[in-house]
């Protein structure tokens, strides 16, 4: 896409986000200046264009307590059992009402109604508390729904939690195991890491082997993790928690060898993005079987 096609799909696709609110012609609008290529929602095939079609026809405000960061404990609870979730020292409805001598020095404070909205404090001690509070009531005041027409975003009630902090490498950060289950049976698992302060990933089967692109860029993870040793229960937690639905991708840690439930995601990227490992498109795509509408 040239710099003049790109510059006017950015502008149409801001000129929707405030104006539109036809959801189809959004996300096929942001579809197109993410891939360069349209959106078939008519015959969907590839994983992203079904995960779109999902988005759209399927997952509605229905099931928005299972993206509701707080809301879904209830549900894991149910399912697997509460030794599962982490602890949480507190819900918010705004800044303003957390106090933070009542919390330890490391923690995380989290959005109950986005993705991505997060503030992980180390060392209290360091936290610049204005600035944060400022960023969590813009985040508050945000519907995340706008963003990539997410509909069971759209009437989460907002709030904050304050949870446990992990920790798992060295340098105090956390493996992410991002399980992909279609109708209930995890195929692949997305890992991610913080490698020298950059975020990097890759696939892994179900039998622990390395799926990697064909030219693997910078944002990929080259060396290899140890697959965990609590990766078969890892595994069957996220049978139980993806039970009943068409796709779900279950995100998992492993701590000490112990399992910790990190949320439930309906839509990878919000479903704008297609995946860089090329022959992933077509096969995860081929893995869901759509409803009739």
């Amino acid at each position: 896409m040239n710099f003049f096609k790109r510059k006017f799909y950015r502008f149409y696709v801001d000129y929707l986000s405030a104006y539109s609110d036809n959801d189809i012609k959004y996300v096929k609008a942001q579809y197109y200046l993410k891939n360069e290529r349209h959106l078939n929602l008519e015959e969907p095939e590839e994983f992203m264009e079904k995960i779109q079609w999902l988005k759209l026809f399927h997952y509605t405000g229905a099931y928005k307590d299972f993206a509701d960061k707080y809301e879904v404990r209830k549900y894991v609870r149910d399912k697997v059992g509460d030794h599962i979730l982490n602890d949480i020292y507190g819900i918010y409805e705004y800044p303003e009402e957390i106090d933070l001598t009542e919390l330890p020095n490391s923690f995380v404070l989290k959005c109950t109604h986005a993705s991505g909205t997060n503030i992980v404090v180390k060392d209290k001690r360091r936290l610049d508390w204005p600035k944060a509070a400022k960023r969590l009531k813009k985040w508050l005041a945000a519907n995340y729904y706008k963003k990539s027409r997410e509909r069971i975003y759209k009437d989460i009630h907002p709030r904050i939690i304050a949870e446990k902090y992990l920790s798992e490498l060295a340098d105090g950060s956390l493996i992410d195991y991002k399980f992909y289950c279609f109708h209930g049976k995890p195929e692949y698992v997305l890992v991610k890491v913080n490698e020298g302060g950059t975020d990097k990933k890759c696939y892994y089967s179900m039998d622990w082997q390395k799926v990697l692109p064909e030219n693997p860029g910078a944002g990929f993870l080259m060396t290899d993790i140890p697959k965990p040793s609590n990766f078969d229960e890892m595994r069957e937690v996220a049978v139980k928690l993806s039970e009943g639905f068409i796709f779900m991708r279950v995100d998992l840690y492993s701590v000490n060898g112990k399992t910790l439930f990190g949320e439930m995601t309906f839509f990878p990227t919000g479903g704008i993005k297609r995946l860089a490992v090329e022959r992933l498109n077509k096969e995860m795509g081929d893995l869901i079987k759509l409803p009739a509408r």
